[in-house]
C-alpha cells in the first residue's frame, strides 16, 4: 500500500495524460488511450449480466492476466509500480487478475455483486473523487439514498468513501456495490494482489493449475 501511494502523483498525472491527453510533452501523442474493456456486454467477470448502469470506462494494463504493451508504453511510471510488485510475487498473475485505471462517471453504478473467489485481495488507488458538496440538485435528490454517501463503496456491511491519495484493500469475495450519485468522474488504479493468508508454494501451484486451465481453454480472455 505504501509503495502504491508513494506514486500517487505520478500515477496521476499519466491518468491525465494517457486516458485525458492532457499535459503531455511534444515526444507523447495526445491522442488518448480508448477503454478496452465492454463492461456493458461482459459484465467484468460476470459475463451473465451487465454489472453498471451510467457509464463505466477501463483503461487496463492487465486483463485477465495478460498485459496490455500500449498501456506500458504511455503510462510507464504506473507500470513499473506494478512491476515492483510483481517482483515481490505480491501481484495476483492469474487469468483473474486485472489492474486498469476505473473511471465510473456522474451518476453511474455498479450494482451488489461478488468476485469469484478469495484468494486475491483488491486495492483501489483514488485518483479523482468528487467534493463532498458536489451534492444533486434539489428535483434530483429522490433519485439518491440518503443514508449513504453521495460516492461510495459498500462492502459487506460496511460503506466507505475514497480519498485522493489514500488506497483502499477490500476481499471483493463479499458483496460489494459502487455508486456515484455525483455530476463528476470518480477514478482510480484498481489492482489484484495476492491474499496474504495464501503461502508462497500455494500461490506458485495455483498459479500453474491456472496456467494450465488457461492452455485447455477453460477460463481467461475469450
Amino acid at each position: 500500500v505504501d509503495h502504491v501511494e508513494s506514486n500517487y502523483d505520478a500515477i496521476r498525472s499519466e491518468y491525465f495524460s494517457a486516458v485525458l491527453g492532457q499535459g503531455c510533452n511534444g515526444t507523447i501523442p495526445h491522442n488518448p488511450l480508448d477503454p478496452d474493456y465492454d463492461v456493458a456486454k461482459q459484465g467484468g467477470e460476470h459475463a451473465d449480466d451487465a454489472l453498471h448502469s451510467g457509464t463505466w470506462d477501463w483503461h487496463s494494463y492487465i486483463l485477465n492476466g495478460e498485459k496490455n504493451e500500449k498501456f506500458k508504453e504511455r503510462c510507464p511510471k504506473t507500470a513499473q509500480v506494478i512491476y515492483d510488485l510483481e517482483k515481490e510475487r505480491m501481484l495476483f498473475g492469474t487469468p483473474f487478475g486485472f489492474c486498469f485505471f476505473s473511471t465510473l462517471h456522474g451518476k453511474s453504478s455498479i450494482k451488489a455483486h461478488s468476485g469469484p473467489m478469495n484468494l486475491r485481495l483488491r486495492m483501489h488507488m483514488p485518483l479523482m473523487v468528487p467534493k463532498k458538496d458536489d451534492t444533486p440538485s434539489a428535483k434530483n435528490t429522490k433519485d439518491v439514498i440518503p443514508s449513504r454517501p453521495t460516492t461510495g463503496m459498500r462492502v459487506a456491511d460496511q460503506t466507505r468513501e475514497w480519498h485522493e491519495g489514500s488506497a483502499i484493500v477490500l476481499d471483493d469475495s463479499y458483496v460489494h456495490e459502487v455508486w456515484n450519485d455525483s455530476e463528476e468522474s470518480r477514478v482510480l488504479l484498481l489492482l489484484d494482489l495476492w491474499h496474504p493468508d495464501v503461502k508462497m508454494e500455494e500461490r506458485e501451484k495455483i498459479a500453474n493449475m491456472f496456467s494450465f486451465a488457461r492452455g485447455k481453454g477453460w477460463i481467461g480472455a475469450k
